[in-house]
């Protein structure tokens, strides 16, 4: 009896495991050596819900950040709010790598400058902090994503959302809001939670007109 069929089978049931340990060997060996293209794949979502985990819709854009010490810039950067976790893509390539947030001091998408007080010993939640006004002191809005469940399968997320998706879909239960938090740090150090708009108008004012030249 021949062995060719037996033999063939064997090496069909192995391709999707080949297939996975490939990749993770092209996304490490792409970054010429970098660290952070040795970061994991991110995990997928799937799309059973609406809005999203990222802190907004527009996709990679160019960045730099500071990890272990280093800082790296023109890279193509994007943030999961849900998870608190910085993501990388290759140029030219689909796949996201996760760089998680320990390593990370900071980084800037888009403009845009998102610090780990924590990770400085700021006694705050861990996760990152937009940097919205520096001067004496600074005012900081974090981002969280949550998921959550409609509380009638007839009812409408768009409400409960908190922002706009452009490929909101309806039926689905399931659906990321956003939560903002906002904090201003002072010039000794002690932090204000502010919670009003009329206080986070007044705190980024403050901070602004103390900026030293």
């Amino acid at each position: 009896m021949s062995m060719r069929p037996f033999i063939l089978a064997l090496l069909l049931l192995s391709v999707p495991a080949l297939a996975q340990e490939n990749m993770q060997d092209y996304v490490r060996a792409s970054g010429a050596g970098l660290p952070l293209y040795r970061a994991r794949v991110a995990d997928a979502y799937g799309n059973r819900f609406n809005g999203t985990y990222l802190i907004d819709n527009e996709g990679f854009k160019l960045g730099e950040l500071c990890y272990e010490g280093k800082v790296y810039s023109g890279i193509l950067l994007h943030f999961d709010a849900a998870a608190q976790h910085v993501l990388l893509q290759r140029e030219g390539s689909a796949i996201q790598l996760d760089l998680g947030q320990d390593r990370i001091d900071w980084f800037v998408r888009d403009g845009r400058r998102f610090e780990n007080l924590p990770g400085r010993g700021v006694r705050l939640p861990a996760g990152f902090y937009e940097l919205v006004a520096r001067g004496q002191g600074a005012v900081y809005k974090r981002v969280d994503k949550q998921l959550q469940s409609l509380p009638d399968p007839n009812s409408s997320a768009r409400g409960f959302i908190g922002y706009d998706d452009p490929n909101y879909k309806e039926g689905l239960m399931d659906y990321y809001y956003a939560k903002e938090s906002w904090y201003q740090i002072k010039e000794d150090g002690s932090i204000k939670r502010l919670r009003s708009k009329r206080s986070i108008q007044n705190a980024i004012q403050y901070v602004r007109s103390q900026v030293t030249h």
